[in-house]
């Protein structure tokens, strides 16, 4: 019995020390039916009156046993009923998954679980999320992750806090729970599953550790946790650190990431290159490797205009004094027709093509409006992207000019000219849409009819 107080206190001293329940009055217990989450559903009923809470259990349903899977969501549901918790399950498809993504089976099998419970997490209105991974898991993580050749986040190990998910029991281990459970007679289920050594878990589980604890450490969890936890503080310092960077360096709204590469090289590469995993990770959601580094490294000191691709059809542009990250506009690649009176969508906006009953006696410039002259306005007006080779005649030019020269003479970014459009009348091009009118359209003493023009 003094055991069994010794491991609970134990937890109890967890969850102080990391505030787990802090403003929490609802908890899901994820119940696999194994040995970890009954005690964990055990502990929490024990201990509901001291923390104030109401428990609810989940039971996701992998269906990779057959009838061993059924028999898991049966036990849990009347080992609930016995508690007196409320009981809540959920099927899922790992194998699908797992062939649809190009998944493991432990992967596949993680996403869909972390998905039903956050779902029913929601519908519950409940504040916590219990996994009951204990010492022996981190320690599995951690040398698994070592081994694949992962980071600092990696290294890490479990978080004991992540979001809503807690993870109160990192602090004991496999065998106290085990032994805990078969001294008050608790049952629970065995998934045969865990000693086939085709999952790298279970290899590492069986055969890596016990080598390394006779031979190496016999302690080894206590001392991966230590280290797990000084990695995470050290995460946070450099989080902390780069989040101050980021939000004085970039900018991000609905179709790009501006990142401003002349605070940029202020920094060392290694903090560079946490800038760009942010900027991969959290704002644009694609996978960030140590080639897109280097490339967009390399991209910092590269002349204006220079363009790399990314991942998932991104696009990183070389600006004067900054690098933008968007996908390439490819709806509107085709040209539109537009009569007087109507109006077309182009980038978002909305170009009006308006007929006017009389001449303004004075036109007064708006931004991306303008009154032209309908004189030889053609029934129906082309609006596309410019092409290399397009020319207009600015006012006040006598000759025409090139489009391309128009936008440099304007400073205007290699992002914004890939999405520049024109408006044509016939061949003749009348307005470089927003920027500059032709001469041979603008309103004089002679014209007899007026068009107003508006972007926005």
């Amino acid at each position: 019995m003094k055991h069994q107080k010794t491991i609970e206190q134990n937890v109890i001293k967890f969850i102080e020390r990391h505030n787990l329940l802090f403003g929490v009055k609802k908890i899901i217990i994820a119940l696999s039916g194994g040995a970890d989450s009954v005690f964990a559903l055990h502990f929490f009923y024990k201990y509901k009156k001291k923390y104030n809470i109401k428990i609810l259990a989940v039971h996701v349903n992998h269906n990779l046993r057959g009838k061993e899977s059924d028999k898991d969501e049966k036990f849990c549901e009347e080992l609930c009923k016995t508690y007196n918790v409320d009981f809540y399950s959920a099927s899922v498809g790992v194998k699908q998954l797992a062939k649809n993504k190009k998944l493991s089976i432990e992967e596949a099998a993680r996403i869909l679980r972390y998905n039903e419970l956050e779902k029913i997490a929601k519908e519950t209105n409940t504040n916590a999320i219990v996994t009951a991974h204990n010492i022996n898991d981190n320690t599995e993580t951690v040398l698994l992750n070592i081994a694949n050749g992962a980071g600092i986040d990696g290294i890490a190990g479990i978080p004991v806090k992540r979001g809503n998910i807690i993870r109160p029991f990192l602090c004991i281990s496999k065998d106290e729970i085990k032994n805990y459970l078969h001294t008050l007679k608790i049952k629970y289920r065995e998934d045969l599953s865990n000693n086939n050594l085709d999952f790298q878990r279970n290899y590492f589980r069986k055969k890596i550790i016990p080598l390394i604890k006779k031979e190496i450490n016999p302690s080894l969890e206590k001392v991966i946790l230590s280290s797990s936890e000084v990695l995470r503080n050290q995460k946070e310092v450099l989080e902390y650190f780069i989040s101050g960077i980021i939000n004085e360096i970039v900018v991000k709204d609905k179709t790009k990431v501006i990142v401003k590469t002349s605070k940029l090289k202020n920094y060392p590469a290694a903090v560079i290159g946490e800038i760009f995993k942010y900027i991969f990770n959290e704002l644009i959601g694609i996978e960030y490797s140590f080639n897109n580094f280097v490339k967009l490294k390399r991209l910092i000191d590269s002349q204006t205009g220079i363009k790399i691709s990314l991942a998932k059809k991104y696009i990183a542009v070389k600006e004067r004094g900054k690098i933008i990250i968007h996908k390439p506009e490819t709806l509107n690649d085709e040209e539109y027709f537009i009569k007087v009176g109507d109006s077309v969508k182009i980038n978002n906006q909305k170009l009006t093509v308006e007929k006017l009953n009389s001449i303004p006696e004075k036109l007064v410039k708006k931004n991306k409006t303008e009154i032209i002259s309908a004189d030889k306005i053609k029934e129906k007006l082309t609006v596309r992207k410019w092409k290399a080779g397009d020319k207009i005649q600015p006012i006040g030019m006598k000759g025409r000019k090139k489009i391309s020269d128009v936008l440099t003479d304007l400073k205007i970014s290699s992002y914004k000219k890939e999405n520049q459009f024109v408006l044509l009348n016939g061949n003749e091009i009348v307005w470089l849409i927003g920027l500059k009118l032709s001469d041979k359209y603008k309103i004089t003493s002679t014209t007899k009819s007026a068009i107003k023009l508006c972007l926005k």
